[in-house]
């Protein structure tokens, strides 16, 4: 049995987005059995590889999509990827200098994620997917100061 199994409840209505998140649900599947097992380092780097690719991928093609579809606050859910994006390549770094990222972390990581953010944040943009207003004002600066 899975421990998040996809319903259309979460869906946003892009096959596209819906795919990407439901990776996100695939990674939190194969983190749980690990959680209360001993070792387990090598999947848990390749289930953070793969949300490495995740954050790639699915930020860039949502931020998009939000902003072709006319999404007025694109940019602070930019803002939000940002941030998450810091701390997937700051784990990765972990990894890279020898220092272990347990399941737990990476666990709660995605589930709080999961349910804050795509449960909640995407969800917003939604009905401008199905009734796209048009292109939303494109100039902005990120929270670091690089323009966008």
């Amino acid at each position: 049995m899975q421990f998040i199994e996809w319903t259309e409840q979460m869906s946003v209505g892009s096959d596209v987005l819906d795919g990407h998140h439901k990776m996100i649900i695939e990674c939190l599947n194969r983190l749980h059995p690990l959680l209360d097992a001993a070792g387990g380092d090598a999947e848990v780097h390749a289930i953070l590889a793969k949300l490495e690719d995740f954050v790639l991928v699915h930020f860039s093609e949502e931020e998009q999509c939000m902003k072709k579809a006319g999404y007025p606050f694109w940019h602070i859910h930019k803002d939000q990827h940002d941030k998450m994006y810091d701390i997937v390549f700051g784990l990765k770094s972990d990894v890279e200098h020898g220092r272990s990222v347990n399941a737990k972390t990476l666990f709660d990581l995605i589930y709080n994620w999961l349910l804050q953010h795509i449960m909640g944040e995407d969800k917003k943009y939604m009905k401008y997917l199905n009734n796209p207003t048009g292109e939303s004002d494109g100039i902005w600066v990120r929270a670091n100061g690089r323009p966008y």
